[in-house]
This record gives structure tokens, sequence and C-alpha cells, in this order.
């Protein structure tokens, strides 16, 4: 049964919510800028890149664009974990509804075992916190032409010891394919406003990326160049490289951010309709190594 005729599709969407509701977990000085962690093994594999890439579930939080390619109901389960306590939990629901392609996401990014200090130095903390961000993500998909639309629209909030914060953006892909051989993606991410948690000035980092993908001899793997225009960060380029294949698909792929960049590689391994990905990122070792896995599976 097409699941965009599927009347227990609303049903299915509260379950899903209330499982993220589960995920969530007691951010720190990262602010806003903590919603920029990958959103799934793949995305932290191809280190921010691939917005052009043809890709499956995993690629719809790079850019909405992706949101078309969709087939079929899906959901997915990831765990990130970068430098100290800091984890992200992620939660994916795919479906059709209205013969379109849609997808949730929902997220809790958490930090542990903060220290509570005053302005006195002293060798102990007064005491510990955790702080959480908390973010829903609804995408709709639409085929143009020759071209697929995707827009999102997310949802955030942050908490850190007694201080809270909401934020409401906008997101929009479009991707083409004019060649056989040839993919392009314009992006534009996070439009819109985040309150400042504790700082005068604290917005969401508005980010705007266009990319192109180029097939190559070597079984039809994509080799993929993103350049990323980040209010805070500047000008980031992003250089990625997939392989295809029915059981197992390898990426790496390389990001130049000022002063730091990052290298990363994994793997997604496809058994029936179950999707392991696992990948792992390297760069400065005072911000860790991050490394991420996720487990998916077709309804």
């Amino acid at each position: 049964m097409l699941p965009g005729h599927d009347k227990s599709v609303p049903y299915r969407f509260l379950i899903l919510l209330l499982g993220g509701l589960v995920l969530t977990q007691p951010l720190s000085a990262l602010g806003w800028r903590a919603y920029h962690l990958p959103g799934s093994a793949v995305a932290l594999a191809l280190a921010g890149g691939g917005a052009a890439l043809p890709g499956d579930m995993t690629l719809a939080t790079v850019s909405p664009a992706h949101v078309w390619g969709l087939e079929g109901e899906a959901v997915e389960f990831g765990y990130l974990k970068m430098f100290g306590d800091l984890k992200s939990y992620g939660v994916k629901w795919q479906t059709l509804w209205r013969a379109r392609p849609m997808q949730l996401v929902l997220r809790s990014i958490v930090e542990e075992d903060l220290e509570l200090r005053n302005d006195v130095p002293t060798a102990e903390p007064l005491a510990y916190f955790s702080a959480r961000l908390l973010s829903a993500t609804l995408l709709r998909g639409w085929r143009l032409g020759t071209t697929n639309l995707g827009l999102g629209i997310t949802f955030a909030y942050q908490r850190m010891y007694e201080y809270s914060a909401r934020g409401l953006w906008l997101s929009a892909g479009w991707q083409g394919e004019p060649l056989p051989w040839l993919r392009w993606s314009l992006t534009l991410n996070n439009l819109g406003l985040g309150e400042a948690l504790y700082r005068e000035r604290d917005p969401v980092a508005l980010r705007a990326g266009a990319g192109v993908a180029v097939k190559t001899p070597l079984r039809g793997s994509y080799l993929s160049l993103d350049l990323w225009l980040d209010e805070q960060q500047g000008l980031v380029p992003c250089l990625a490289w997939q392989s295809s294949g029915k059981v197992v698909r390898f990426i790496a792929g390389a990001r130049w951010r000022t002063g730091i960049p990052l290298l990363a590689a994994g793997f997604q391994l496809t058994y029936h309709r179950w999707v392991v990905s696992y990948a792992y990122g390297y760069q400065d070792r005072a911000l860790g190594q991050p490394y991420m896995l996720s487990l998916s599976r077709r309804l």
C-alpha cells in the first residue's frame, strides 16, 4: 500500500515523535553552532559535502533537495560522539504523503559534566550540570521538470543551566542532472531566527552552498566538490568521493575550514531491508575525533 494513502501515517508520526522524546537527554557554550553537527554517518564521512550526490535518506539534512529521491517508507537511528562528553542522538522517518516524499528528523545533542564556577578560582567546581539542544525538522520534496526541489522547516530548543532559547529557520535545496554523468546543487540552510542563550548575540549561522558531482569511470562512483559560505566560518570547500554498490558502499571526504581541516571516511553495508553506516573523522586532537553509527530499515 502506498504510504501516501495510508490512514495510519498520522499515528506512525505520533509514535515516532514519542520515540524521539525518549532519546532526549540532558549544549554548552557551543550554542546554535552545535546544530551543524553531522546528521548521519554518511554526512560525517562526506565531511559536510555531497549536496549534489545521488543519495538516500541519510543526505536530506545536507540538502533538502535529496528528499525527492527518497523511496518507500524507512526509519533511521543515529549516534554521534564528538569531543569530550558531547553526543548526538537522532531519529529519521521517511514516507510518502499525498504522493510526495517527506522526512521527519528529530535530534538531541547533549553535553554532560559541565562545571559550574564563580568568579573566585577554586580547586573544585561548585556543581556539575548538563546541557542539551533539541530539534525537529520536517522536509518535503517536489519534482520541477528535470530538477528536484526540497524545502525544510526546523524548530529547535536549547537549555543550559538556567538559560534557554528557541530557534526557527527554513532550508531549501535545488538539484539537477543535466547530463547522465553530471549533477549540480544549490542549497540555502538556516534562514531564520535563533534567540541568544546567554550572550548578547548568538545567531543561527546562515549557510549557502553550491555543489557539483561527476560520475567517474570507476564502477559508477561519484566525485563531488561543494563550496559553502558560512556567516561564522567564511568559505568552506568540501571534497568527497562515494562508491556505488548494492551491498557495500565506501565514502570519503575532506573539509577545509579556517585552521580546522577535517578528513573523514566510512562505509555503508546493506542486507535486505537493513542498512548499517559507520564513519570516522580525523581533525585537531583538541577537538576530538568524531565517529558516528547509523542504523536504518525499510518498512
